[in-house]
């Protein structure tokens, strides 16, 4: 029953709801939105890897594996700026919300999941397609959840510092998950796609 409830706060709190009041809740949020965004995010793998069996049990662990190992490379860095830049934003605050937008962005995934594994089956030409849309519609997805969690956290104060962690922290993100994508690939189809490339891959 605890876990129900913590679920429903979570979703709350990620729809723009009251948010923790303390430190301690803050934190115990942070943790409930990383590890329930891992299993979402699961979910999805095993819909991206559904051409093959062998490809979806490994997208089981390697899709949550990129979304850990990417978090954890960027929030020093977004830290490091909140300290260096004398924000009003506390770093458990500005981590309790970049978990939360993590778990909004992998809710989508695993939202869209039922139907990039039908099209996986039942189209040669949409399935890929899908999967790397349901992607870029996720990561557009957590980073508005992340700017407007952020943005209530220091209403009122200025917002400039914190604002940088943040657009600081997204872009190292991104630049990161690009490079675990790599480095997991195949993860969407059993050959990968021009996104599992890392940055070596864009045409820039």
């Amino acid at each position: 029953m605890e876990a129900s409830i913590g679920l429903s706060e979570l979703m709350t709190v990620t729809c723009g709801g009251e948010r923790p009041a303390t430190r301690a809740r803050e934190t115990m949020f942070a943790v409930l939105a990383l590890a329930s965004g891992l299993v979402l995010a699961a979910v999805w793998g095993l819909a991206a890897g559904s051409s093959s069996l062998e490809l979806a049990l490994a997208d089981l662990y390697k899709v949550p594996m990129v979304v850990l190992l990417s978090a954890v490379t960027a929030l020093p860095a977004g830290l490091v700026t909140l300290r260096l830049t004398n924000a009003k934003l506390r770093g458990a605050e500005l981590a309790g919300a970049f978990a939360t937008s993590i778990f909004g962005g992998t809710l989508v995934l695993a939202t869209l999941a039922p139907l990039v594994a039908i099209y996986y089956h039942t189209s040669a030409k949409a399935g890929v397609p899908l999967a790397l849309g349901s992607v870029f519609v996720a990561l557009a997805t957590a980073s508005l959840l992340f700017a407007r969690a952020v943005s209530r956290r220091i209403a009122g104060q200025p917002r400039a510092a914190s604002l940088l962690a943040v657009v600081i922290l997204v872009a190292l993100f991104l630049a990161a998950l690009l490079q675990f994508v790599a480095l997991a690939s195949p993860i969407i189809g059993v050959h990968g796609t021009a996104l599992e490339t890392g940055f070596d891959g864009l045409h820039l």
